[in-house]
């Protein structure tokens, strides 16, 4: 496609010239989708989400300006081995200077991210909100414990705290995750809990939580939408959250000590509309945004 962008990448924030400690955010796109059980797709949307940001604006849809703030995008990691290739993503997360944007690749990519975020805030309270239609808590699944289901179990055993881990959106389970669900103190808010209470309710009882880490990072797969939103992703889960309740969600982390944003499970080829990536670029902008507003506050 040559359609020429509006803007510069990222909305007019990315600056080449800027190395990661000059910048607010890092970009790494991860594009991998090896590790999917279903349908692939997915490793091909950090480029069509560069592509498209080119024609964002540097606005959130409250006019919050985004101007101020700057992204040193550090392109791709290239996955082939991913038991040697994730310790490379784990390594540089844990070496960051500044916030991370992780653009998936299959939910497997945010296993070393997770990982990284871990050794980072090694001396620190970090947290996790879990935006998924899964909670990927299997321990070994389609043959390997490195896949798009076994994420937040890994995570687990990095050391990151089950009370510490607020999951939203869920209305798929595993029979290897349901001891985990229901007895490990992790905290899940089903995408039927969201539409019964609402999302401001359920973003309250959230925050309550998570309010207590010294960090949180959010790890969001596109198939906690309904497919109505975002059909183009790897395993789409009809009864999904809404797209303002994503976006709800997100502002309502406004008070919360923000360390990290990953979106994954964007598979372009299965939405010849593109609406799935344009919902994961929302999303992105409307965290920045969130940091925008923090910082204007000091």
């Amino acid at each position: 496609m040559t359609v020429e962008g509006t803007h510069g990448l990222w909305g007019d924030l990315h600056h080449p010239d800027l190395t990661p400690a000059e910048a607010d955010f890092s970009v790494i796109g991860i594009p991998f989708d090896g590790l999917a059980s279903a349908r692939k797709g997915a490793a091909l949307a950090p480029e069509r989400l560069r592509f498209w940001s080119r024609h964002l604006t540097p606005f959130s849809e409250d006019r919050t300006r985004l101007k101020d703030l700057t992204i040193c995008d550090l392109g791709d990691v290239t996955i082939t081995d991913p038991v040697n290739d994730f310790q490379t993503i784990r390594r540089q997360i844990a070496t960051l200077p500044n916030m991370p944007i992780v653009l998936g690749g299959d939910h497997s990519v945010t296993i070393p991210v997770l990982q990284g975020q871990r050794e980072r805030y090694k001396d620190l309270h970090l947290g996790v909100l879990w935006v998924d239609a899964h909670p990927d808590l299997c321990d070994f699944f389609n043959g390997s414990r490195l896949s798009h289901a076994n994420t937040m179990r890994r995570a687990l055993e990095f050391g990151i705290e089950p009370h510490d881990v607020c999951m939203v959106g869920l209305r798929s389970w595993e029979d290897q995750e349901i001891d985990l669900i229901e007895n490990s103190g992790i905290h899940v808010y089903t995408a039927a809990d969201v539409a019964d209470r609402g999302m401001r309710h359920v973003a309250d009882s959230i925050r309550n939580i998570l309010n207590d880490c010294d960090a949180v990072h959010i790890s969001l797969d596109i198939d906690c939408l309904d497919p109505s939103s975002a059909p183009g992703t790897g395993i789409p889960e009809f009864g999904g959250l809404t797209s303002r309740d994503v976006l709800t969600l997100i502002k309502s982390t406004q008070d919360l000590s923000l360390a990290g944003l990953d979106v994954v499970e964007i598979a372009p080829p299965l939405d010849p509309s593109e609406s799935t990536v344009f919902a994961g670029l929302k999303i992105i902008m409307e965290y920045i945004a969130v940091i925008a507003r923090q910082k204007q506050r000091g």
